[in-house]
């Protein structure tokens, strides 16, 4: 990274843990990075209208005066392949990660180690009681190949 970007990372509230859900999520830390340094480092709260799920979902998509308008980067322990092709289209770059903090994926993300998980493998937690069988046998590929997202 050369040149100033914004990075845009999905938490929960309290702001620490990267959010698994990039289109419900409504808190972020936006990053800007000069010469590979943070020089600012902001707090977003969206609201219900203005998640990504709601702007992804319109057509056109329209993300004048939206508060993550100028991220080019979005980070998040979860995404689909819809919502990161959705955004290749309006010049952002989403990229699902397997790290649980946002310290640690920025860290990684300035030495150019962060790695991007693929979106099209489901990385779903199942939080009820009954069981799923054959839960893995549903075809998908669970290799984690990945990608550096630093290039």
């Amino acid at each position: 990274m050369k040149k100033t970007i914004q990075v845009a990372i999905a938490t929960g509230k309290p702001g620490k843990m990267i959010n698994k859900h990039l289109g419900t999520a409504k808190y972020f830390w936006v990053y800007t990075i000069e010469e590979d340094k943070i020089t600012d480092k902001t707090w977003i709260e969206l609201s219900d209208h203005q998640t990504l799920k709601s702007v992804l979902h319109t057509y056109p998509i329209d993300f004048s005066g939206h508060p993550l308008e100028k991220v080019e980067i979005i980070l998040s322990g979860g995404m689909g392949p819809g919502a990161v092709q959705k955004l290749f289209s309006i010049g952002k770059r989403g990229y699902m990660i397997a790290e649980k903090y946002v310290d640690e994926a920025v860290e990684k993300l300035l030495a150019g180690t962060l790695q991007a998980l693929d979106p099209a493998v489901h990385h779903h937690h199942h939080h009820h009681d009954h069981d799923h069988p054959n839960h893995h046998g549903h075809g998908h590929n669970h290799s984690h190949s990945s990608n550096d997202i630093s290039d």
